[in-house]
């Protein structure tokens, strides 16, 4: 799902101008519980996209700002027929926006019945900055928006007032362009967090076992010398550290190397809501580390359960890889129908926060806040049948440091030790979901009279057993459950 640009919306001055005032400045803007800063509040124009807010068809939200100063107002313009531009019309003599007019919301303007604001309040003067609230059209389509708020003197133009007479440069307003999410999807509200280690245990420990476990070593070149060594995977300074380190006993492991990876399979997953993992490598030939997510068992074998990589990168390069496979992607060869894979500069050997925001019907993946790209699921039932959104079951998290083969990473320096810190893992959710799973976390007794040792068995509409791990780590999709023979719903 591409994302729209912001180029060709109009400015009625330099974008690179500086500001001529100080005592007027904006740190940030918000919708509802949401907040984008701005990065340089020095500037008049600030493009945020990628950053963006989340709202639903039908949904009414409140717009408000952190801003110093006084005698300035605000206007918010959305471009709902996505073609390029603000189709803005003047609004009525109170303050009336007519359908169409993608004015959304202002906190005033001199109309032809005097002094008002968008919601028709007459005001006695125009110092007020926040704009009312607006509510997002019922029938607007799903899918990105360009969202422009601008703070201005008594002027509704999206690209500012430039007249000798009120300057929105002299003023000291400012232009600021962010993305609208609109979406159906009801997992994006009320998140929580479900799941956080932030790594502060003794140093030279091993990482908790109750939310960790060593990744079991296999054929793949990620985890073909995978070993449960205290010297690969081991807190430090706050932080989860995992290396690839030169293997000097061949006789007891011929692995040409002993690399590091933890994992929560079993002890926690969940389906749809929020991680983020803080992290930093260290760049080499052959440098292979990852955080990423894969099916809890029981499932499909690869590709076709699907594989979510949320931050992935290789040998000496400055960039984040971030990427989806599955059989629609891996199988059938169909990774740029939709994109399955995106990548971002980035300083890699710095901190920074990867994520991605699992939607019912989305996957967008960030870098410190910001979208690098997102996947959507397709509507069409012929894609869906052949593996194309596999995202709809529970997901555990890997963190791991691997070392390349050749095949895309080049092959290890088998003589030097890799290294990759996290500092900490968050997994949100929303909050219906987390309260529905806290229900269902008492062992339960099956029908033969014995417990099940916290082993809680649920059954789908369906009648598929879903069992639990009696932690409460479990995370259902929204639908109908059946416990003890009491319906439970999670919306």
């Amino acid at each position: 799902m591409a994302l729209p640009s912001t180029e060709s919306y109009a400015v009625n001055f330099d974008r690179n101008v500086e500001r001529s005032r100080t005592d007027r400045l904006l740190s940030a803007v918000r919708l509802g519980s949401t907040s984008v800063p701005l990065t340089n509040r020095y500037v008049m124009y600030a493009d945020l996209t990628p950053q963006f807010f989340t709202v639903h068809p039908g949904e009414t939200v409140v717009p408000s700002l952190v801003f110093k100063g006084q005698w300035m107002n605000t206007c918010l313009y959305v471009d709902w027929n996505r073609n390029g531009r603000f189709d803005v019309a003047k609004p009525g003599p109170q303050g009336q926006l007519e359908a169409g007019n993608e004015l959304v919301s202002f906190s005033g303007l001199t109309l032809d019945g005097g002094k008002y604001d968008s919601a028709g309040r007459k005001l006695d003067n125009l110092n007020v900055v926040d704009p009312p609230q607006f509510t997002v059209p019922a029938d607007a389509e799903e899918g990105w928006y360009v969202m422009r708020w601008k703070v201005d003197w008594d002027s509704f133009d999206p690209a500012g007032r430039v007249d000798e007479s009120n300057s929105i440069i002299a003023n000291g307003g400012i232009i600021v362009d962010v993305l609208l999410l609109v979406t159906s999807d009801v997992s994006v509200a009320d998140y929580e967090l479900v799941f956080a280690d932030e790594f502060d245990q003794e140093d030279g420990s091993r990482p908790d076992p109750a939310k960790w476990r060593v990744s079991n070593r296999q054929g793949a070149t990620w985890n073909r010398w995978i070993s449960s060594s205290p010297d690969v995977a081991f807190i430090d300074d706050g932080t989860l550290v995992c290396r690839a380190i030169p293997n000097t006993d061949t006789q007891a492991d011929a692995a040409a190397m002993l690399t590091g990876s933890v994992e929560t399979r079993g002890l926690f997953s969940f389906t749809y809501g929020r991680v983020e993992v803080r992290l930093r490598t260290k760049q080499h030939t052959g440098n292979f580390p990852a955080a990423w997510m894969m099916p809890q068992p029981p499932c499909d074998g690869w590709p076709k359960a699907g594989e979510i990589d949320i931050f992935e990168t290789i040998d000496e390069q400055n960039t984040a890889y971030h990427t989806v496979h599955s059989n629609w992607t891996y199988n059938l060869g169909k990774r740029n129908d939709p994109q399955s894979s995106f990548s971002e500069g980035v300083s890699v050997s710095e901190w920074h926060t990867y994520g991605v925001e699992w939607l019912e019907s989305l996957l967008i993946f960030t870098v410190d806040g910001r979208v690098v790209g997102s996947y959507a699921r397709s509507t069409v039932d012929s894609k869906l049948a052949d593996g194309q959104w596999p995202y709809e079951h529970p997901f555990y998290i890997i963190l791991n440091q691997s070392v390349g083969d050749g095949s895309w990473a080049k092959a290890a320096d088998t003589s030097f030790t890799y290294e990759t810190r996290f500092d900490y893992v968050h997994a949100y959710q929303r909050r219906q979901l987390a309260d529905a799973i806290r229900d269902i976390e008492s062992p339960t007794t099956d029908r033969r009279g014995g417990e099940t040792s916290g082993r809680n068995i649920v059954v789908d509409i369906a009648g598929r057993r879903i069992v639990t791990n009696g932690s409460g780590q479990v995370h259902l999709p929204r639908g109908l459950y059946i416990r003890d023979g009491r319906k439970i719903v999670v919306r």
